[in-house]
């Protein structure tokens, strides 16, 4: 079993152990079948192409706010739709080649397809990371009171280290990240966070809170924790835009999370 696909198997088993109040089972992708288009959801969220070659992968995405119509408009038009490079190969894999990805609003589906879409990644990029070029991926790195998160691997290399992918804006996490620490201490809630050059070390808080944002890091979970949370920050805190902000920015990195561990999978499958 290889790096990627033991990460994927501990992801998985981590969620079931750990989120089993809600059904949690291997990435939503699907082949498309003509006879199953009842079956697309019928809601927003990202459809891609993933083409793989030996040491590169590039994603192809379009933004949907309707899953089910744009899979049919797709399949009977394949030709409109030249983004996706569909027709790369010849008609006969179409199936094999579209997929889909389920999201809570399509600007969450607009941030992923900015963020990634027909950008060449290497498929090791660890192999390949150096101070002239530090990657595209975020990284994680559990310590003994919390734990970082950095934005090159030339700042981090334990055996502990998770590979997060391409998460989001390094700047605007910094931000983000400044703002968290402000409203949970305005809030009474203890929480260190660290901004560094090219990282950022979340130690010194409340244990459940370091908890909930790591697994929101490294497995794209908002748990009932965090939610209820910003329920009682919502109750302390008088300016809602602020905190507003923060969540919807904070939802932005786990969906962004949650996709790039299904790309993961779908290399497995490639």
């Amino acid at each position: 079993m290889d790096e990627i696909e033991l990460m994927v198997s501990e992801t998985y088993k981590h969620l079931h152990e750990n989120y089993s109040q809600e059904p949690i089972s291997a990435p939503c992708f699907m082949t498309v079948k003509e006879d199953e288009e009842s079956e697309y959801p019928d809601s927003p969220g990202i459809i891609y192409h993933l083409q793989k070659s030996t040491s590169l992968f590039v994603i192809r995405t379009l933004v949907s706010h309707n899953l089910r119509q744009d899979f049919k408009d797709i399949l009977a038009h394949p030709e409109e739709y030249p983004s996706l490079r569909l027709l790369e190969g010849g008609l006969e894999d179409l199936n094999q080649k579209l997929r889909f990805f389920m999201l809570d609003n399509h600007l969450q589906a607009e941030i992923i397809h900015d963020q990634i879409s027909n950008r060449r990644f290497p498929i090791h990029e660890e192999v390949m990371c150096n101070l002239s070029d530090p990657g595209f991926s975020w990284w994680l790195t559990k310590k003994n009171n919390g734990f970082q998160i950095a934005f090159t691997l030339s700042v981090t290399a334990e055996d502990t280290t998770v590979k997060l992918g391409p998460i989001g804006d390094q700047q605007l996490a910094h931000k983000s990240f400044r703002h968290m620490q402000s409203l949970m201490q305005e809030a009474g809630l203890n929480l260190n966070i660290q901004n560094e050059t090219n990282r950022v070390q979340f130690n010194e808080g409340e244990e459940f809170l370091l908890e909930e944002l790591k697994d929101l890091f490294e497995f794209g979970v908002i748990g009932e924790g965090m939610v209820n949370l910003f329920k009682l920050l919502a109750r302390r805190i008088h300016d809602h835009s602020q905190l507003e902000t923060l969540w919807l920015y904070l939802q932005e990195i786990a969906a962004m999370r949650r996709f790039w561990i299904q790309v993961q999978y779908d290399l497995l499958k490639t």
